[in-house]
Parts: structure tokens; sequence; C-alpha cells
């Protein structure tokens, strides 16, 4: 690996420790094992940084649902899903153009590249953005703890399933 990719890991765990907000080029810096000027040399500054997390994070999004064997609608929507409650800092990162770079071109592609398989299931652009605010909905919901209250289950893994079969009853009734 080169400097790069460490100070890329590096940030990564330093964003999953601490949130975006915990993340300064000086402690990726500490953490990679380089100096505290070397991330400059490969990123402008730490909006760059996080920019780079995020396309990462929205590739790794896409290559999760091209794993699926069957890429349908209700099958995205739960990879989604599992995704966002897996990589919760990561996934907040990826919606935060506040943080980032929000018109650099890799970061752009990347997000493209992974919505494109949600609307090629959905074939339709309304229907698109309605998935996907639906899903998106129900990570953030379920992350913050507010799906579990509600339904009154207390285990993670009971929320993230709640959340799946909440996005299959909606795939299901959009379908028929």
């Amino acid at each position: 690996m080169g400097v790069r990719e460490d100070l890329l890991a590096a940030a990564r765990a330093e964003l999953e420790e601490h949130g975006h907000a915990g993340i300064s080029l000086r402690a990726v810096a500490r953490r990679a094992g380089v100096s505290h000027a070397a991330p400059k040399h490969h990123f402008d500054d730490r909006a760059a940084l996080l920019t780079a997390i995020a396309a990462d994070g929205f590739a790794e999004l896409a290559a999760a649902m091209d794993r699926l064997p069957e890429p349908t609608l209700a099958a995205l929507g739960r990879a989604y899903i599992d995704f966002g409650l897996t990589h919760p800092a990561l996934f907040d990162l990826m919606f935060r153009p506040s943080e980032l770079h929000a018109d650099d071109p890799e970061l752009l592609a990347a997000s493209n590249n992974s919505i494109s398989r949600l609307r090629a299931a959905a074939d339709d652009q309304s229907l698109t953005l309605i998935s996907w605010a639906l899903v998106h909905g129900l990570v953030i919901l379920a992350r913050d703890g507010a799906l579990g209250r509600i339904a009154d289950i207390a285990e993670p893994a009971g929320v993230a399933e709640l959340a799946r079969g909440l996005a299959d009853a909606y795939t299901e009734r959009i379908q028929s």
C-alpha cells in the first residue's frame, strides 16, 4: 500500500471511531504513521480526504449490490439497508455534502454508479427516488433508534430485520 492508501485507511478508522466531525488531518497522519504534512501531498484539504472516503463508500455500496444473485428492487433495498446499518459513520458521511467537495467528479460518478442499480430495477425516475428515499429513511430511523422504539424492538438485529421487512412490504405493494 502507498501513502495515499495508508492515509485513506487511517481516515476510515478515524471515521469509524470518532465520526466525521472527529477526523483531522493530523490525527489521520498520526494513525497512518506519517508526518503531519503528508496528507497535504495527497489531499488539498480535509474535505478532499473526506470526499475520497465517501467516493469509496459509494463504490462499496455498488459492489454490495453487484453481489446480489438477483438485483430486484426488494433485494437492492435490503442491500442498501444492510450497508447503511453495517457502516453507519461512512453512510452518514456519504450523504453529508457540507463536509465534502460535492461537485468532485469521482464522488459524483461513484454516487451515480451506485444509484444506477436502483434506477435499473425501478425503471422509472419517480419510483427510483421514492424507493431510495424509503430505504434511506429506514436506515436513519433504524440507526438512530426511532424505528426500534416505535416497534418496541430493542435488539439491533431485530430492528434491521424490521427495516428489511418494511422495504419488502413496500416493493410487494408497488409491484401488485
